[in-house]
C-alpha cells in the first residue's frame, strides 16, 4: 500500500517559497495538481491530490441543489480549496491575502505524511502540539479506542 508517513523538516527561503520533499511529491506524481485549505480551526496547511479531490467532491456533491445547509457546506468546501502552482524549481507560495488562506509561512516549516494527505506546520506549532500530545498520552501511541499499539 502506498501511503504518506513520517515528517521533515523543511526551510522556507527568504521569500517565503517551499518546496514539497521529493520522498513526499513522488507520491503524488510529478504532473499531479495539487490542492491545498486550512480546516478550520487547524493550525496546519492540508495539502492533497486529485483522487482526494474527486473523494472529497463526491462526498460534498450530494444533495446540493438549492439554498439548503448541504448547499451552504459545499460552498464553503469549494471556497476554501486552492490550486497549488509550483514554478519549475517546484516551488510554491502561499497567498496571503486577508480573505485568502490563513496560514502564515515561517522559515522553519515541517510537512507530516498523513496516509494520502500532507499536512503543512510552523515547525514552532507543531513542536507545541507534539508536546502537547506527550502530556495527554504520556508518551504512549494508541489506536483510536485509546488502546497503547503492539508491534
Amino acid at each position: 500500500m502506498k501511503a504518506l508517513f513520517g515528517s521533515i523538516k523543511i526551510q522556507a527561503d527568504e521569500r517565503g517559497r517551499i518546496r514539497i520533499p521529493s520522498s513526499f511529491r513522488e507520491y503524488f506524481g510529478a504532473e499531479e495538481t495539487l490542492y491545498c485549505t486550512v480546516i478550520n480551526g487547524a493550525k496546519c496547511l492540508t495539502i492533497f491530490g486529485e483522487a482526494t479531490m474527486d473523494n472529497l467532491y463526491s462526498q460534498m456533491g450530494q444533495s446540493i441543489i438549492g439554498e439548503t445547509e448541504n448547499q451552504c457546506r459545499f460552498r464553503d468546501f469549494m471556497e476554501s480549496i486552492h490550486v497549488i502552482n509550483e514554478d519549475k524549481q517546484k516551488r510554491f507560495t502561499l497567498t496571503q491575502d486577508k480573505d485568502d488562506i490563513y496560514f502564515e509561512v515561517e522559515r522553519e516549516m515541517v510537512f507530516v505524511g498523513m496516509f494520502n494527505k500532507l499536512e503543512l506546520w510552523k515547525k514552532s506549532d507543531y513542536d507545541e502540539y507534539k508536546a502537547q500530545r506527550k502530556q495527554t498520552t504520556g508518551g504512549v501511541m494508541t489506536n483510536a479506542e485509546g488502546k497503547p499499539l503492539t508491534w
